[in-house]
């Protein structure tokens, strides 16, 4: 009718207006009328279908979407609102329910959504109406319900309007059962989904806003969700419990290595403490017993604070103006000084010139870093060596590099030498935490840490850090 009425017109227009053969008008108007004609009758067919009809969508785009999304969600609770979320806004439902088998029998509701219900105060009260629904007789499935043996052993999708169909196929009790289990979820269609052959989850959609009855693309649809959601839910188990393994696995080794850490400082207090009454009198014993249990203490009170900072969530407040190379300096004059006291043979060697250049950020959790590498190198080369230490700016960044010559760092290692736990050295030497810390304080403020090694050649670590201000350099240290 429109498109008569537009013929008419334009022809009527352009013989009035433009004197030329209605006819050859006629010819004129419906060839670019032809042309306009897919367009403008999508167009308007979209506009007759939202005004007076039913709610469309476009099938391929929701599939593409339900994919996207569902593929990198490991959450299986996050699954389960997505899904229900798509149904319920892609069909135009009054209301959406999913159910899921719980242990001991029977399915419970995970989910729900209401049609009108406030979106921000549902999200902030779903979990207690869940909890709520879940403990009510009439808002649970039981297992050996009627409708769950028919979704186990038939493979249709339960419309209600098709329950005819169920009581000549599968007898008037099995029809009556469903009927009066999907009333109080005002139900009025069941999807079901199986997951590794086992019927896991239950979809009972409420009417359509619109009125309409669900189509065969309505149902294909939710057939196609369905099989996605299967897969993501099991995706999502394999990973809770990939993940529960290696914290498992982390806890086991942490366990373990405190453990035999502890249990040699232990050991000493222990023999001290036992050899007391007998030795109580002998000025040595007391004043060695003294040292050593202050030591073994203090070796067991530095382990739990290693824990204590590794597994600290809390940032570091970036409260200070930090001097970065002059920190570095006065760390490394610390550590020659150290290897002097301790008669060891390693020459330190300062590579870089006086420069300030400062940086916001924590000084004691840098410095705990970069005392923590150049202790680790020192210990890489035994008692003789040399360690190197230089300083350079690059723009806004300075890179800090510390060199040993010591035995060197196997490949395989080297991708490991920041995981906490892992070490090479002996026993009573470290829980292997050391460098963890530091990889861990250095990102904290925005930096990276690189390691390169060579078997019986040494280690060079790159720290690499973020300052606002240029250097102001000076003379050779």
């Amino acid at each position: 009718g429109f498109f008569i009425v537009l013929v008419l017109s334009i022809t009527k227009l352009l013989s009035i207006f433009a004197n030329v053969d209605s006819f050859i008008v006629s010819i004129f108007a419906a060839l670019v009328i032809a042309m306009l004609f897919n367009p403008i009758r999508n167009r308007i067919q979209l506009l007759v279908d939202k005004l007076f009809y039913k709610k469309t969508y476009d099938y391929y785009a929701t599939i593409r979407k339900v994919s996207q999304n569902l593929a990198s969600m490991f959450s299986i609770r996050k699954v389960y609102s997505f899904v229900g979320d798509i149904i319920f806004t892609t069909l135009g439902l009054k209301n959406i329910y999913l159910l899921t088998a719980v242990p001991g029998g029977g399915y419970e509701v995970v989910y729900y959504r209401l049609f009108g219900e406030d979106r921000d105060k549902r999200q902030g009260q779903a979990g207690d109406v869940v909890a709520d629904l879940s403990t009510k007789k009439e808002f649970r499935i039981d297992e050996n319900s009627k409708i769950v043996k028919f979704l186990k052993t038939s493979d249709d999708v339960i419309i209600r309007d098709e329950i005819q169909r169920i009581s000549e196929d599968f007898g008037r009790e099995t029809a009556d059962d469903i009927t009066n289990t999907l009333k109080p979820f005002s139900g009025e269609a069941v999807m079901r989904i199986f997951i590794d052959d086992k019927l896991e989850i239950l979809l009972i959609l409420g009417e359509k806003l619109s009125g309409d009855i669900f189509t065969n693309e309505d149902v294909n649809l939710l057939g196609t969700i369905s099989n996605e959601a299967a897969i993501a839910v099991k995706n999502a188990r394999l990973y809770k419990e990939k993940v529960a393994s290696e914290r498992l696995a982390s806890v086991g080794m942490m366990s373990g290595t405190f453990a035999h850490e502890i249990r040699n400082p232990l050991t000493s207090i222990k023999i001290f403490a036992q050899l007391i009454p007998d030795k109580y009198d002998d000025a040595d014993f007391r004043e060695n017993f003294s040292k050593i249990v202050t030591s073994e203490i203090a070796r067991i009170d530095g382990l739990i604070k290693d824990l204590l900072d590794f597994s600290s969530s809390k940032a570091s407040p970036y409260a200070d103006n930090v001097d970065i190379a002059g920190l570095v300096d006065e760390l490394v004059e610390y550590i020659k000084g150290r290897l002097e006291l301790e008669k060891k043979n390693i020459d330190v060697e300062k590579n870089y010139k006086k420069v300030k250049i400062n940086m916001a950020g924590d000084s004691e959790k840098l410095k705990q870093a970069f005392i923590n590498i150049l202790n680790n190198s020192c210990q890489a080369m035994n008692e003789k060596g040399v360690l190197k230490v230089g300083i350079n700016i690059n723009g806004q960044n300075i890179e800090v590099k510390i060199a040993d010559s010591g035995k060197g760092i196997s490949p395989e290692d080297v991708m490991k030498i920041f995981d906490p736990f892992y070490t090479t050295k002996s026993a009573g030497v470290g829980v292997g935490l050391g460098l963890a810390i530091s990889k861990k304080i250095i990102e904290d403020h925005g930096g990276r840490i690189a390691v390169e090694s060579v078997l019986s050649k040494g280690t060079t670590f790159t720290i690499s850090l973020y300052t606002a201000e240029q250097p102001e350099t000076g003379s050779n240290n």
